[in-house]
């Protein structure tokens, strides 16, 4: 039996380790991925905090090359070079039937565990699990992308890119011209601000206290850029705007504090955008009357509501030409064996996105 290393968290507040585990062929309608590099996104680290089933291994945002398929597959074939989609729609709900594929009430996952350590099924991460060199995932969940964008980009395309630029595309749907506030500019929150770009947005704020990640905004198509520490962010906003406040906020930390404050920024019909993972027991309060008057709205935003098979293929593309500037976000690589430290509560995280890479 073929053993391979995998991060595997045992149980909820624990810190995840490396175990051996062994992977079964794709059935039906899945294909085996052998996972080249994979980014490690917030969600992963929150899973020690609220991962839905323990033992699991973690990770999700990843690409590789299509080893074999099972039976029934046409796309893709061995050879492809791919990016994981954890959202492999089912194509048969009521949402899926009526065009609004990014609600699917029934995302596939494959039709039998085929991760397991010593005899026991594992769960995996979002049907993904892709800090293990190899992944079996179904068909839908590994999209073919050109071979020429390396394996480090290509893995960031599966989630910061896609949830980000999507969140700008596709869920707040941005015009041009349109003012736009970014809370927390991590490797989504970078992605949101290029959306805004891609949007032909106006105004661009970003907001951080981490002053590398606020010059990579600006770098990258923030137009203006906001310390948090000491500074009051809506008197700040306000006054960027000559007090009108601003048509989108885009909340990418998960924390109900900023959440409130984004309602704040807001100007009249504007609409913040959730994008960060709060804790699930976490609760956002705020003032109806003020929010009904101005006609504002509150929205979810779940891998930016893509189409993953035709904007993940789309956004390689924009790398290449580019469109998309993924060079500065995904910045520090770390081998799979050193990823365990990266959850250690007092670890001090480097850059904006760490990397994991599979190569020998």
């Amino acid at each position: 039996m073929n053993l391979h290393p995998a991060l595997v968290l045992a149980a909820l507040g624990q810190i995840p380790t490396i175990e051996m585990v062994s992977i079964d062929p794709p059935g039906p309608n899945e294909v085996l991925v052998k996972i080249m590099a994979a980014g490690v996104c917030h969600t992963d680290l929150a899973a020690v905090r609220d991962a839905r089933a323990c033992p699991v291994v973690l990770g999700h945002e990843g690409a590789g090359v299509v080893e074999a398929v099972g039976g029934n597959v046409v796309s893709p074939q061995p050879g492809d070079h791919v990016v994981i989609n954890w959202q492999a729609k089912c194509g048969r709900c009521r949402h899926c039937l009526n065009g609004r594929r990014d609600l699917c009430e029934d995302v596939q996952g494959t039709s039998a565990p085929r991760v397991s350590l010593r005899g026991q099924p594992l769960a995996v991460m979002l049907n993904a699990g892709c800090f293990c060199p190899y992944v079996v995932v179904p068909a839908q969940g590994a999209v073919a992308v050109r071979k020429d964008i390396p394996f480090e980009k290509a893995a960031l395309l599966g989630c910061s890119v896609a949830t980000g630029v999507g969140a700008a595309l596709y869920t707040a749907r941005v015009a041009p011209g349109d003012t736009v506030v970014v809370i927390g500019t991590g490797g989504v929150g970078l992605n949101v601000v290029q959306g805004a770009r891609l949007s032909n947005a106006g105004q661009v704020i970003a907001i951080d206290r981490d002053e590398q990640r606020l010059a990579v905004a600006l770098r990258i198509g923030a137009t203006h850029s906001v310390n948090i520490d000491g500074v009051d962010p809506v008197a700040a906003v306000r006054e960027m705007t000559a007090g009108r406040g601003a048509d989108h906020v885009f909340e990418v930390v998960g924390r109900p504090e900023l959440m409130a404050a984004g309602i704040d920024m807001l100007a009249r019909g504007g609409s913040l955008t959730l994008v960060g993972a709060a804790g699930r027991e976490e609760v956002l309060t705020m003032k109806p009357r003020s929010f009904m008057s101005k006609q504002q709205r509150i929205q979810g935003c779940i891998y930016g509501n893509v189409t993953p098979e035709r904007d993940l293929p789309m956004f390689a593309d924009w790398y290449i030409d580019g469109r998309l500037q993924l060079d500065l976000i995904g910045t520090h690589t770390v081998q799979l064996v050193d990823v365990p430290k990266l959850f250690e509560p007092n670890y001090e995280h480097r850059g904006l996105r760490a990397i994991v890479t599979m190569r020998n």
